[in-house]
């Protein structure tokens, strides 16, 4: 076949393909080709540049960022939030709703869920979820230790109460502080019953959601009291960390900080919480940056869900 008539020939496919709408099988039938002849010719219409394709993402979409920020940190995924100004409030309340159209997209009813207990965007979530009951999920699961020294907050345990009511899911509550006084502490309150009850649930997820902290708690974890001392986050910062992920921190690369304090922890092990198929890690801020960025790094989340400004400094910052 000449070369000219070859090229006629696939303006005249790619024509009926693109234009036309019309399947493979009956461009074959219609000229008198094969399905692969018709195949072929597509593909070389698009090389000779008779056919170019183009995508124009809708305002507010950010597919090509998506792309490089999971491209550069090696995640599965990353979704990227459109966001009208950079304050906090808006940083939360944009990661919340596209959390919760994470989840309708993405969440199966066999699905075992793992939440952080104390994390701000955790709440955005809940509170964009749909109260129609469309979402459903088996099990939601606290993650750590969610009860507040000074008893007068119920935080936690109402995040995760919320969470599980609007997945029509049955709650898992870890009814123990996040940090004990002493490992000696830990290892007996680990030992009650109902706690190795709910930690016997960690093997079977199938998907945690989880806040990703920095060195300063948030506003929500401070109120708990379940965060260390500035003298022990001071000796925390001197090992080199820089960030965490249900209290288990770790540096600018991702390894985990092997710190004493760790033995004082009550929260899914670094190796238990990697071993989950899916973690879905929430977060934004300029000061979060270098945290959400070792949390990619250390292997700590597959999926990020951020803000749009945060997604930009993430894609500046040396990987």
């Amino acid at each position: 076949m000449k070369p000219e008539f070859e090229l006629r020939l696939a303006t005249k496919v790619a024509h009926l393909y693109w234009v036309e709408q019309m399947r493979q099988v009956d461009i074959a039938s219609r000229l008198n080709l094969s399905q692969a002849g018709v195949s072929r010719l597509l593909r070389r219409a698009q090389k000779e540049g008779i056919v170019a394709i183009s995508i124009k993402p809708p305002e507010g979409t950010y597919h090509l960022l998506e792309e490089e920020l999971c491209a550069k940190y090696g995640l599965s995924e990353v979704v990227v939030a459109a966001c009208p100004d950079n304050s906090e409030n808006a940083i939360l309340s944009s990661i919340g709703e596209a959390a919760a159209q994470y989840l309708e997209s993405t969440l199966r009813e066999s699905d075992r869920v793992g939440i952080s207990s104390w994390s701000s965007a955790l709440v955005a979530l809940s509170e964009h979820l749909p109260k129609s009951g469309s979402l459903k999920a088996e099990r939601v699961v606290q993650l750590m230790g969610g009860m507040s020294h000074d008893r007068a907050e119920h935080l936690a345990e109402n995040l995760t109460l919320q969470l599980a009511n609007r997945l029509r899911a049955r709650p898992g509550f870890m009814h123990v502080a996040g940090i004990t006084s002493s490992p000696e502490a830990r290892k007996v309150i680990c030992e009650e019953p109902y706690v190795r009850e709910t930690m016997a649930l960690f093997d079977e997820l199938s998907i945690a959601l989880v806040g990703i902290g920095t060195l300063e708690p948030s506003r929500f974890l401070a109120r708990s009291g379940n965060t260390f001392s500035k003298e022990e986050l001071s000796d925390l910062a001197s090992w080199g960390a820089v960030g965490d992920v249900c209290l288990r921190f770790f540096d600018d690369t991702g390894d985990l900080v092997t710190h004493s304090l760790n033995d004082r922890v009550v929260a899914i092990s670094p190796d238990s919480l990697k071993s989950i198929p899916r973690v879905v890690g929430l977060a934004g801020g300029q000061q979060k940056v270098p945290s959400i960025r070792a949390a990619a790094l250390g292997g700590w989340i597959q999926v990020l869900i951020t803000d749009s400004f945060t997604a930009e400094a993430l894609l500046d910052t040396e990987g």
